[in-house]
């Protein structure tokens, strides 16, 4: 009966462990999306305030909802690309450490 105890304690800790591998590739994943759109939206902010302080002082008026709309379509392209961004990081990171090495068995040789 030990070696059946045994076996069930081998599962739920493989159990556990992929599950904790699962949850690790998860957190790291969200933290890389929302790490991406804080940096994202940084940049974003950042060039709006240059375009508004270009605006103040005068220089460069002409083209000023041309360059906005630049600004938005990058923000934009940028912000979508994340989630897939996100997956792939998943999926590597579910690569990278969701394989456990093969337990060794030792083959009994022969003695001649």
């Amino acid at each position: 009966m030990a070696p059946q105890s045994s076996d069930t304690s081998d599962q739920v800790r493989d159990i556990l462990v992929e599950a904790a591998r699962t949850q690790l590739a998860a957190v790291t994943a969200a933290t890389r999306f929302w790490a991406g759109w804080a940096e994202i939206a940084d940049k974003y902010a950042v060039g709006i305030s240059d375009e508004l302080a270009k605006l103040d002082a005068g220089d460069e008026q002409g083209d000023f909802v041309g360059r906005l709309t630049d600004l938005t379509r990058q923000y934009f392209r940028e912000v979508t690309d994340l989630p897939s961004e996100s997956v792939k990081q998943f999926n590597a990171q579910l690569e990278s450490i969701g394989k456990p090495k093969p337990k060794r068995t030792r083959a009994a040789r022969a003695k001649s």
